[in-house]
């Protein structure tokens, strides 16, 4: 079953608030949601790579290790990622070496870097070259797509904002 256009935005809508919220708190602009075959939210993420020292806790790679965990699943075909950024090199590997049928982006890699997080060069070092993702990957912008990263450097790098 395909998802409808207005699933994947309300999710991603909902992705982006929860971004927002995150960033309020303290947390980076970067949330992963995994959707099952109907459009349900099987699971969510954050980037814990401070709180839980491990490396590869970022946030995509979490939301998907829990739709694994708690549904008992060795891949995840027949889910959907969306990313309120762009997914790095690491987190675009698992994703394809777990089976996810697709990835969809509030906010693009370059994108990000114009905000002062630039993980690009994470993509070849994992052997992602991100001009053959095409039938992989979409943009889904939303309204709100930037605010968390935005909110994120005017709380954290106060008067570093430029208009992008």
């Amino acid at each position: 079953m395909s998802l409808t256009t207005e699933q994947l935005t309300q999710a991603m809508e909902s992705a982006v608030q929860y971004s927002i919220d995150h960033v309020e708190a303290g947390g980076l602009p970067f949330v992963g949601v995994v959707l099952d075959q109907i459009g349900e939210i099987s699971g969510q993420g954050i980037n814990e790579v401070a709180r839980t020292r491990d490396p590869t806790a970022h946030a995509e790679i979490m939301a998907m290790r829990q739709v694994m965990r708690d549904k008992g699943l060795r891949d995840l075909a027949g889910h959907t990622l969306l990313a309120t950024g762009e997914p790095c090199g690491l987190c675009y590997r698992f994703a394809m070496d777990h089976g996810i049928e697709h990835v969809y982006v509030a906010v693009d890699a370059d994108q990000v870097a114009a905000f002062g997080i630039d993980y690009r060069s994470s993509y070849p070092a994992l052997g992602i070259d991100r001009d053959t993702l095409s039938e992989f990957i979409s943009p889904l912008p939303v309204a709100e797509g930037s605010t968390p990263f935005t909110r994120y450097l005017d709380i954290n790098h106060p008067g570093s904002l430029r208009t992008i």
